[in-house]
């Protein structure tokens, strides 16, 4: 049984329904401790399963009389942009411009736009939604070009991966 088995037992899917205030609240909470948590293990190089374990068991934990982060939510979303995240740097580096390398974004940056392209592929929440949470989550680290920066990419990303129809 792997990980996602065990923690995951009670069968939620990133596409669960939402009931209205509180999962969303917590669907967006785990967006950001996504981003913290892709941030860490590409940094340190440890395993998406052991940093998911320390986010679960030491930073949720004291989380009581607050609202919650959707830890399943989480699990899923971190799991899944570390598993692509090879392919998920081919794809942003096919919106960059000419030259540039994945190693020329910032570490946060690209933790933000693999969750997002993650969820952009993975769900079916609309590619406007997610775009407008990880606009919100890049305000939390950095500046204006920055948030602007992600804007690009995601837009670009999204109306290749969703074209809009017609």
């Amino acid at each position: 049984m792997n990980f996602m088995e065990i923690y995951l037992k009670d069968n939620q899917t990133m596409n669960s329904p939402l009931s209205p205030k509180g999962s969303f609240q917590g669907r967006m909470r785990g967006r950001l401790a996504a981003v913290q948590a892709l941030f860490q293990i590409e940094q340190s190089g440890s395993s998406s399963t052991t940093v998911i374990f320390e986010f679960i068991n030491h930073r949720f934990g004291k989380e009581e009389g607050r609202k919650k982060t959707d830890r399943t939510f989480f699990a899923k979303l971190t799991e899944g942009a570390w598993n692509i995240h090879g392919h998920s740097d081919e794809v942003i580096c096919g919106a960059l411009k000419k030259g540039w390398s994945i190693d020329r974004i910032e570490p946060v940056t690209r933790a933000i736009l693999r969750a997002a392209l993650y969820e952009i592929t993975e769900t079916q929440t609309p590619s406007a939604v997610i775009i407008n949470e990880y606009l919100n989550i890049t305000h939390c680290f950095f500046d204006e070009p920055e948030v602007a920066f992600v804007n690009g990419i995601l837009n670009t990303l999204a109306k290749k991966i969703r074209p809009p129809s017609s």
